[in-house]
């Protein structure tokens, strides 16, 4: 696993957000990230919403996986997300995220049941909140730091579904979206 953050000097950093990114660019820049460490899968963490950037990230993608929490903002935006990714012709998978310990592992099967069939794509699995994961924020990489964690698990059984629903292209069968997941409570 290697991490390249987008840039860590504040001057690059304000250079690309003055002149913008450059299609070319930064295709060939995934394109040597690849080659030069002999990568199988580069995953391009975006932030969320319409941006230049977001869309060229996306119509570089083979396969996007949009993460979502279940509040109305964040499934109005990955119903958006979804919709542009139709048009650019890109499968998406979605991860529903941080759902609250309140709702039950069969409303959370519900919950990505209803998104399957109203965005017409294949939900990985639902994720309880974890408050460990947000105390860890920014001071190291979870799944490096905790690898016997119940929750490390989940994430390398995401993994593999990923891997899995990559090689093998978008099911045409949304019915069998329900996310397979531990108890949420």
């Amino acid at each position: 696993m290697i991490f390249c953050p987008a840039g860590h000097k504040l001057d690059e950093i304000l250079s690309i957000l003055d002149t913008g990114f450059n299609l070319y660019t930064f295709k060939k820049v995934l394109e040597d990230l690849a080659r030069d460490y002999h990568l199988d899968y580069l995953l391009i963490d975006s932030h969320p919403g319409i941006e230049k950037d977001t869309l060229l990230s996306m119509a570089l993608c083979d396969y996007l996986v949009l993460i979502s929490r279940v509040d109305q903002q964040d499934l109005f935006g990955s119903g958006v997300m979804t919709e542009v990714a139709s048009q650019l012709q890109k499968p998406v998978v979605l991860i529903l995220n941080m759902v609250p310990s309140s709702v039950s592992e069969k409303e959370a099967g519900k919950i990505a049941d209803r998104l399957a069939e109203l965005f017409h794509l294949h939900v990985l699995t639902a994720l309880p909140f974890n408050s460990d994961v947000l105390e860890n924020l920014s001071k190291g990489v979870f799944v490096l730091e905790r690898p016997k964690d119940p929750l490390t698990r989940r994430f390398t059984e995401i993994a593999m579904k990923m891997l899995e629903a990559i090689e093998t292209g978008p099911a045409d069968d949304h019915s069998a979206s329900r996310p397979t997941s531990q108890p949420l409570a």
